[in-house]
């Protein structure tokens, strides 16, 4: 019989002695009775996840232990107006309800056990790829840190063969410091226009494999908030940003200076800042100009001799290390920042944001393991103890961190989730008096807490507080999402996996966040910046980093002594800075509408398009995404960063214009061998084909030969809330033939009156491209005569 049910998603429901059948309007779940085996398709009958062929779900007994199969099915009814109810019995006779609430274009699947307790949860679909995603975990391969052996500093866990994550298996997809730091379950299938993730902060268990497709959980009473998404990408990322707001993992709106060039200490001085020596570099980056708006001392700045466990931390709030201590031993300026008010001066004159590292752990004390100092660390941790502010496990104990990069010895964890605790962090926080903050906690201890930072950082975020976020949960809950540290990494003893980098980030980016940052432009200075392969790291990781949507300086560039490679440095520097208006635009985009629009690898732009599903892998190295809706970036970065002068270049279909020579292409195309010169800036022109940028203050829009017609690009400004619109109502290309008018915004009644530009276009002798000067509050059109 057919059941209706008006409402959200008026669902149709059938059933047959073999089979339940739920219709939405725009997909279809299949379910079959032997075993919950359970197929999504789409509005056309499309497959977007085939049902497994033994079982959807498995489960195991109270107390946990191995899942096993589902095996009967019984329908029990339709609950509210789309969520169709059902019970299963495993093979051992252990009963749980399913839910599926059917929305307009996903289903969210909950399994409940009957009987309380703790259990393993499996749900899984048929096997399928390509996909990506999973956070950090998309990342890399399976060795992870374990207690007794962190993965510490520049010893770096090698990334995966390809951007593809088919073939993943963990049990265990949990916050692990260095390397796994953002953690996602999301990821998606753009062959098949499909997706799903589970929201649950405990064990997650995940395996993409030849057997099946399976999201789960270990040690939990129930899994609840497990998304299937059906539809094109860009439905898909929408309805993933909702169902993360619903979960309790919102985003916070990034803010436009973040996006220009910052600097960090830790590339200059590694651990080891000092007020002295971040001023100096500074004011040597401005007078060889340099535009920095933004930098980061991430330690050093607290109190103490910086080789012993006693000294301070980032949560040692407002004891700054300035007046003299007698004996220390660590070599460095004593006091290393004498004069604090002077340092917030000093960065305020220049106009750059000061942030501060920032940790969310506390040392405990003496007795418990802990290397807590009155003096140095001042009285917070008693303060936190007292007041109930810091994490607890299930029996009310303390959750104690064991083994974290920094500091040493026993920590407490604060509770970011308690609003007393919280602001009372906040208000700690406030006494460095810094205008923003890099969340850097990086501990190896499992606490099964992976969105307790979240919290935090969205916090920081609506105090208006520029915020660089290392470890969250599934969302971007500040300005800019860092990877972990980059390295050189020839001849230091080990060896550092570039091509962990560009698949680091396309997996984040997949994973539903595009505000994205590579970490510091050439490294951390411990390499001999006169070395030859040294040298060509510094300026492909400059190349690369520009093409990013976030971007710092570190090292100095003219250490190298090779004047040419640093000019290829500043160039790129440059370069990011002058498309930062064009960059931000596209961050709010994806902030507004979910999808990856500042970093979108190309799979998900071009779906229907195999050819991009393999390009990202560590032997042809065609690391390629889309910078914004019109940039096609394509640069040379790997392993073989000393060696490689040229790349294999996949052009999708379209017209597009090579940046820096202005020839013109049509793809989809491979351009195999494609020279890529250092200091070139390698992208390609092509989709929207517009583009702004800054020249002597005022923001140029750039309308490229490839500019389709008929179209409207859609410009955010540096507010984060003004829009100019740009109709494309031209026919052919020829400039001179073109008129740009202008028209003030007005209501949607409004009338507008179009007025042609005071100043004339001009255009580019290399591109082609038409130019000229934008202004907040009014919208454009190009037309011919």
């Amino acid at each position: 019989m057919t059941v209706k049910a008006e409402g959200i998603a008026a669902v149709d429901i059938l059933e047959s002695p073999e089979e339940i059948v739920l219709t939405a309007p725009d997909y279809t779940v299949r379910i079959r009775r032997k075993g919950f085996g359970f197929s999504l398709l789409h509005k056309d009958g499309r497959l977007a996840a085939g049902a497994h062929p033994v079982s959807g779900i498995r489960l195991s007994e109270a107390g946990g232990g191995d899942a096993v199969d589902a095996e009967e099915t019984r329908y029990v009814g339709l609950t509210g107006l789309n969520t169709a109810e059902f019970r299963i019995t495993t093979s051992r006779g252990t009963e749980a309800a399913v839910a599926l609430r059917l929305d307009p274009h996903a289903v969210r699947m909950n399994v409940i056990p009957a009987v309380e307790g703790s259990y393993t949860l499996e749900v899984r679909t048929a096997s399928q790829r390509p996909v990506f995603g999973m956070g950090d975990f998309g990342a890399h391969v399976d060795r992870v840190p374990t207690e007794d052996a962190p993965e510490r500093g520049k010893l770096d866990i090698p990334a995966r063969d390809t951007a593809d994550v088919f073939g993943l298996v963990r049990n265990d997809v949990v916050n692990q410091g260095t390397n796994m730091r953002f953690i996602s379950t999301f990821c998606v299938f753009p062959a098949h226009g499909f997706a799903q993730v589970l929201f649950e902060e405990g064990s997650k268990r995940v395996a993409l494999t030849e057997e099946h497709n399976l999201l789960g959980a270990a040690g939990v009473r129930s899994v609840k908030g497990l998304y299937y998404f059906i539809g094109d990408m860009k439905t898909i990322y929408a309805d993933y940003r909702d169902a993360r707001e619903a979960e309790g993992y919102p985003d916070r709106k990034p803010k436009y200076e973040m996006f220009r060039v910052g600097w960090e200490a830790y590339g200059s001085l590694g651990w080891n800042s000092y007020q002295s020596a971040v001023e100096q570099a500074l004011s040597e980056y401005a007078e060889r100009g340099y535009e920095l708006a933004w930098g980061v001392i991430g330690s050093g700045f607290w109190k103490g001799d910086r080789k012993l466990p006693e000294q301070g931390s980032t949560v040692s709030f407002g004891i700054w290390d300035d007046e003299r201590e007698e004996h220390r031993t660590d070599e460095l300026p004593n006091p290393r920042y004498p004069d604090p008010e002077g340092i917030k001066r000093f960065f305020a004159e220049r106009g750059m944001k000061l942030l501060i590292g920032i940790r969310n752990h506390f040392k405990a004390p003496a007795e418990d393991g802990g290397y807590h100092h009155g003096i140095n660390n001042g009285p917070y941790v008693h303060e936190a103890m007292e007041k109930g502010y810091l994490l607890k496990d299930a029996e009310g104990q303390l959750v104690r961190i064991t083994n974290a990069e920094f500091p040493r010895g026993t920590l407490y964890m604060l509770d970011a989730r308690n609003p007393g605790a919280l602001s009372w962090f906040l208000e700690g926080c406030e006494k460095w008096e810094a205008d923003g903050y890099k969340e850097d906690a990086m501990v190896y201890t499992k606490h099964y807490r992976d969105g307790n930072w979240n919290p935090l950082n969205e916090a920081f975020m609506d105090r208006g507080c520029p915020t660089i976020v290392r470890s969250t949960a599934y969302s971007a809950p500040g300005d800019v999402l860092r990877i972990n540290d980059t390295y050189y990494g020839k001849g230091e003893g080990f060896h550092f996996d570039q091509d962990r980098v560009p698949i680091n980030l396309l997996n984040y980016a997949a994973s539903g966040v595009s505000n994205l940052y590579p970490d510091i432009t050439g490294g951390t200075p411990k390499t001999d910046p006169t070395l030859p392969s040294y040298q060509d790291y510094f300026v492909r990781n400059a190349t690369f980093n520009a093409l990013c949507p976030a971007m710092s300086m570190g090292r100095k560039p003219w250490e190298m002594q090779r004047p040419e490679y640093e000019a290829h440095v500043k160039k790129a520097a440059d370069w990011h800075n002058r498309y930062a208006p064009y960059i931000y635009s596209a961050v709010i985009t994806a902030y507004e509408t979910g999808f990856p629009a500042a970093m979108t690898p190309l799979p998900l732009a071009y779906p229907d398009d195999p050819a991009t599903y393999g390009l990202a892998n560590r032997t042809t190295r065609q690391y390629e995404w889309l910078l914004g809706p019109s940039l096609l970036a394509a640069p040379l970065f790997g392993n073989d960063f000393d060696t490689a002068e040229t790349r294999d270049v996949y052009l999708p279909e379209g017209s597009w214009i090579e940046y820096e020579t202005g020839k013109r292409y049509e793809g989809p195309a491979f351009l195999r061998n494609h020279p890529i010169p250092k200091g070139a800036i390698p992208v390609f022109v092509g989709g929207a084909g517009v583009t702004v940028c800054l020249e002597d203050g005022a923001a140029v829009m750039e309308v490229y030969p490839v500019a389709p017609a008929g179209t409207e690009y859609r410009h955010v400004w540096n507010d984060g809330v003004q829009v100019s619109v740009l109709q494309l109502r031209h026919e052919g290309w020829e400039p001179a033939r073109f008129v740009v008018e202008s028209t003030a915004d007005l209501a949607a009644d409004g009338e507008k009156e179009w007025l042609p530009l005071a100043t004339a276009p001009r255009v580019s002798d290399v591109t082609g491209a038409l130019r000229f000067v934008i202004e907040p509050g009014r919208s454009y059109r190009l037309r011919n005569e």
